[in-house]
């Protein structure tokens, strides 16, 4: 009985706190332009610790070797932070796409659906039409050969009386 409570309890949180689709596009766009944010920011690292591994190694007389290696460190942490960052941006823009497009592909699955109600509506009538047109065809056949006996009883009828 507890356990079920609970669930229900943390069904409806969670149905609570859910975003709405509004709240779903602006949480993406402000995550967006801080990931755009820390793009820039360790692309600027990377930049600058190649400066100055640059600088410690070639323009300096007598180069040291702490300063460069510190300088490395830094320059491979920034590559990762920057790795980091645009696999980051990657799955943003998986989840908003994949968002945005079952929306769109849900209402154009509908409007085609719909569209192919309509049609196969439109084309029973138009198959019913065209039986009821076979069925009075058919018995305009069927009765052809008493019509056509009967014509030739008549002029045989008006031939013998003439």
């Amino acid at each position: 009985m507890g356990s079920g409570c609970t669930a229900l309890v943390v069904a409806v949180l969670a149905r609570k706190l859910e975003l709405t689709r509004a709240e779903k596009h602006v949480h993406n766009f402000m995550t967006d332009n801080q990931l755009t944010k820390r793009l820039k920011n360790s692309a600027a690292n990377v930049l600058r610790e190649t400066w100055l591994i640059y600088k410690y190694t070639r323009l300096v007389r007598v180069s040291s070797a702490s300063k460069v290696r510190s300088h490395q460190r830094k320059f491979l942490q920034a590559i990762h932070s920057l790795r980091r960052v645009k696999i980051d941006q990657r799955k943003l823009t998986d989840n908003a796409n994949t968002l945005v497009d079952m929306a769109k592909t849900q209402t154009n699955i509908y409007e085609v659906v719909i569209d192919m109600n309509i049609r196969q509506t439109k084309v029973e009538k138009r198959t019913d039409a065209i039986e009821d047109h076979l069925r009075r065809i058919q018995s305009q056949l069927d009765s052809l050969p008493f019509l056509i006996a009967e014509r030739l009883r008549q002029q045989r009828h008006h031939q013998g009386a003439t």
